[in-house]
């Protein structure tokens, strides 16, 4: 009860720029944890794609590759790469497609990444900003009225602290998500450059014996 006073009371004394910043820091909490909640989705979809890799490559028939690969590859990041194995062009060509291929792949894995990253480098500002806002207007209402005590100030300051606090809330967890994903993303980005490496070289060796 005594939680749900102090957030009311403390609403009720803020002006327009404070809840401006409530607002602010609200919504990207808000975004933030979308991301992090379709992050996490993604991450368990792609726990299978080093296996479907190994998979692709037990198979020599394309066809039967293809269809093996498919169930491993739920994000659909090797499956346009793998099919430009099957295409007979000339060795540039086949670089620059399968180049393509594998930046539309990291396009799609860095999904949501810059949206954290501006939430954990920028959150704690704005909270910052709602905090310093809210001492500048307790010291200038303190003035005005004359009564410059230790306690009619340290009520309104300890309430102007909260936005620092509600910044750090916001930004600590897009933080730790966005350095855990951006691990995770090198690791397949690593696999996809492989993948596509591999089968280059392949196609080219196989041009080379014909």
């Amino acid at each position: 009860m005594n939680t749900s006073f102090n957030l009311q009371h403390f609403w009720s004394q803020g002006d327009t720029f404070n809840h401006f910043t409530v607002i602010v820091l609200l919504l990207m909490s808000i975004l933030s944890w979308g991301v992090i909640f379709m992050r996490l989705s993604m991450f368990m979809r792609l726990r299978d794609l080093g296996q479907g890799l190994a998979v692709f490559w037990h198979n020599k028939d394309s066809d039967t590759r293809m269809s093996a690969l498919k169930p491993f590859d739920k994000e659909n990041l090797l499956m346009p790469i793998a099919q430009l194995a099957t295409q007979s062009v000339d060795a540039p060509t086949l670089e620059r497609k399968l180049s393509h291929a594998v930046r539309v792949a990291n396009q799609h894995l860095d999904k949501g990444l810059t949206l954290l990253a501006t939430v954990a480098s920028s959150a704690t500002f704005v909270g910052l900003l709602g905090t310093v806002w809210g001492i500048y207007r307790t010291l200038t209402t303190v003035a005005a009225q004359g009564q410059m005590e230790i306690a009619n100030i340290i009520g309104p300051v300890g309430e102007a602290l909260i936005m620092t606090a509600f910044g750090l809330a916001v930004a600590l967890p897009a933080l730790f998500a966005y350095n855990f994903f951006s691990r995770n993303n090198q690791t397949h980005q690593t696999e996809l450059d492989a993948f596509a490496h591999d089968i280059l070289n392949n196609q080219t060796q196989h041009t080379h014996i014909q």
